[in-house]
């Protein structure tokens, strides 16, 4: 079925639900047409795409990510560590402010910060949660007012706004502790 409004807003709206679950929602689809849709659904293993020449050259990527056909949506859960609701307790509890930075959406890192107790259920956190790029295109004045006030989650952050925000807390004399778990986290660390 070709993808009109209709079906796009109707996906969008189940990817919201899959997020608020929260589950990173994956999209999966496969080339169409002969050619290159044909080389690329060929491919079995890591041998046969180590072969491919569109595959190698990134010149190419931007073909092989358009013309492609809807296979199905996915969830998955990366369920936070059993530890971590208790230790942001207790550092809410001395008085430690929490800033959750990560990749993840919007509604998928809003319900791992309410289940890991950055934010409390009833939290309005319209002022609390960003997406890099919304808190950014905020005048500076309005970013280090909010950076100073409560717990706050930074969502499709790239590790540039990682490092940007440390930054931002040390101007403030704010002292700074950072944990990460992937290499685009070595920048900010």
């Amino acid at each position: 079925v070709d993808m009109d409004n209709q079906l796009r807003e109707k996906l969008k709206e189940v990817i919201a639900e899959v997020a608020r679950k929260p589950l990173r929602c994956l999209a999966m689809a496969k080339k169409t047409g002969g050619g290159l849709g044909r080389e690329l659904n060929e491919i079995r293993d890591q041998d046969t795409a180590n072969l491919s020449p569109a595959l190698q050259d990134p010149a190419t990527f931007a073909s092989i990510e358009s013309d492609l056909a809807l296979v199905g949506l996915c969830g998955i859960k990366d369920p936070a560590r059993p530890e971590a609701a208790e230790a942001i307790l207790r550092c809410r509890d001395a008085g430690v402010r929490i800033m959750m930075i990560t990749g993840d959406s919007k509604e998928t890192a809003v319900s791992i910060a309410k289940d890991v107790n950055i934010f409390t259920p009833d939290d309005d956190v319209s002022n609390r949660a960003f997406t890099g790029k919304e808190f950014f295109e905020l005048p500076i004045v309005e970013q280090l007012n909010l950076m100073k006030t409560a717990n706050m989650v930074f969502c499709r952050a790239e590790p540039r706004d990682k490092q940007k925000l440390i930054t931002m807390l040390e101007k403030l004399d704010e002292i700074v502790a950072m944990t990460g778990d992937g290499v685009n986290d070595a920048p900010a660390l």
